[in-house]
């Protein structure tokens, strides 16, 4: 039997887990779960707080928080705006 090789975008599978039942997305998801490497995700996670920590070492805690606060705000906009569409 030939082998067969067929190219698909991360687009193209979402859109078709969208398509799916949600008891096979679940068990997709299970799936999933059972393969991330939760001590590199912790890794990444730390670094990248880290990283955060460092570059607003030298600011006020409550110039960091307004900060925080307005990206959250302009996050969450961006984010239901395209989720209307």
């Amino acid at each position: 039997m030939g082998m067969v090789s067929v190219d698909i975008t991360i687009e193209q599978i979402k859109k078709a887990m969208r398509q799916l039942p949600e008891q096979d997305k679940i068990a997709l998801w299970r799936l999933l779960d059972e393969e991330i490497d939760r001590a590199a995700l912790t890794r990444r996670f730390s670094a990248a707080v880290n990283d955060i920590r460092r570059a607003y070492a030298q600011i006020g805690e409550e110039e960091v928080l307004a900060d925080a606060i307005k990206t959250t705000r302009q996050s969450r906009k961006a984010h239901h705006a395209k989720s209307r569409f």
